[in-house]
């Protein structure tokens, strides 16, 4: 009695733990971002290189930075405590920035603010999902990439893509400059005469630079800056052209990472005149987000550490375009101001395998149960793919009436009640045999 007894406490108390990691799991917040202290992914460069801009996370509410190149004097444009401030953008007199808010469902509005922090004016409503801005020539308006709220909330659902649009600072005279509903549509930047708008877009294989001109009132998907049998040979992603207009940065994946499962992703420097291409960094992470200066010949990139991990941890750098000297910019930023260690080791402790682990535990103990005191030591195992296969058909149900996404989901905890299925059938069929 005295070993059945300890056997239904232990039972016991792996069922209340499971129970508890299942309804942790179902109601805890899964933004990585959560407590994130760091980096942001988008920087910009004043226009007289006396400054840089940056969205920086402090116990994960993300605000506008600026700082000297160096990495000192910081200081915080924007903040709330309910929405993430990113992708800060100077407009070419350095009067402005441009930037995006994002909310509580991630749907982002333009902003514009003074350097200082002062005039902070919202742009556009929540009726659009901004993607990035850029400003014009003179300073008068902002360029943007847009899609239809309520289309962005329904993610690869959706049958509408992301297009142009331009609005002037003030707020007035919204215009829809494209109707293409590209896939992707990313990475604005300015021709030096400020009358083509060049971007990047995934064409089905590899990401290309097509341009819209202001003059023709349309995109030119085989952009002079890129010649067609150069852009076939390569990808450039996150391609941003120099001030000047004669050299074209981008990131791509290093050829030494191409035969392995994780890209790594370098810095490339192509000379438009030329053609030829060259190759700026061996850092064997990731590189993004390259931005050129304006006078000095440097580029400022972000080098994510921890790639392909989230949240994504970055580093600030600079090289030089012609020694190729990296310097890694020591940011004097805020750093965390909350101990969320015992919340943050509660949160990695709780995921698919600690659910996975006791599972197993709870049904081989009930077989270990039923065998002494039933004689139904396969029962667990039988009810366990029982319900791996009622799990697989609910799949096909869900995919078909509901959400593919929601419906590959289950498909994937089936596979992995069925595999637990098989743990816990083996480990009873070995027990049995040593018992015996």
């Amino acid at each position: 009695m005295k070993q059945k007894r300890i056997l239904l406490i232990t039972m016991g108390i792996i069922f209340v733990l499971l129970a508890g990691t299942l309804t942790y799991a179902i109601l805890k917040d899964d933004d990585p971002y959560r407590y994130f202290t760091g980096l942001g992914e988008e920087i910009s460069v004043a226009p007289d290189d006396s400054e840089i801009a940056f969205s920086y996370y402090v116990d994960e509410e993300e605000a506008i930075y600026t700082s000297n190149p160096d990495g000192t004097d910081v200081n915080k444009l924007t903040g709330s405590t309910e929405q993430r401030d990113s992708s800060p953008e100077y407009a070419p007199d350095g009067e402005k920035l441009a930037y995006l808010n994002g909310d509580s469902e991630g749907i982002q509005t333009l902003q514009v603010i003074n350097p200082d922090g002062s005039e902070e004016k919202q742009l556009t409503d929540n009726e659009l999902h901004i993607g990035e801005s850029i400003f014009s020539q003179d300073g008068e308006s902002i360029f943007f990439v847009a899609v239809e709220a309520e289309e962005f909330k329904k993610g690869e659902e959706s049958r509408e893509g992301f297009d142009l649009f331009s609005i002037n600072t003030d707020g007035s005279e919204l215009e829809k400059l494209t109707d293409a509903d590209y896939f992707s549509m990313n990475h604005l930047s300015l021709s030096s005469d400020g009358e083509e708008i060049y971007f990047g877009e995934f064409d089905g294989e590899k990401e290309q630079v097509y341009s819209y001109s202001l003059e023709d009132s349309a995109v030119n998907e085989t952009p002079s800056v890129v010649p067609k049998d150069t852009a076939n040979a390569r990808s450039f992603n996150e391609p941003q052209l120099s001030p000047d207009g004669e050299q074209l940065a981008f990131t791509e994946v290093s050829e030494e990472s191409q035969e392995i499962s994780l890209f790594k992703y370098e810095l490339f420097l192509m000379d438009l005149e030329t053609q030829e291409v060259e190759r700026l960094t061996y850092l064997k992470t990731a590189v993004t987000s390259p931005v050129f200066f304006h006078d000095d010949n440097k580029i400022a990139f972000l080098e994510n550490t921890n790639w392909s991990a989230e949240p994504a941890e970055y580093r600030l750098m600079t090289i030089d375009t012609a020694t190729h000297d990296i310097e890694a910019v020591e940011l004097d930023a805020p750093q965390s101001e909350e101990d969320n260690r015992l919340i943050q080791m509660l949160d990695r402790a709780v995921n698919s395998l600690t659910v996975a682990i006791l599972y197993i535990l709870l049904m081989s103990l009930l077989s270990v149960y039923l065998l002494h005191y039933a004689g139904k030591a396969y029962l667990p195992s039988i009810i366990s793919f029982s319900l791996g296969i009622l799990t697989f058909a609910a799949s096909f149900v869900v995919a078909a009436a509901a959400n593919a996404w929601y419906g590959m989901g289950l498909g994937m905890l089936a596979a992995g009640i069925f595999g637990c299925s098989i743990i816990i059938l083996l480990f009873i069929f070995i027990y049995k045999r040593f018992v015996k």
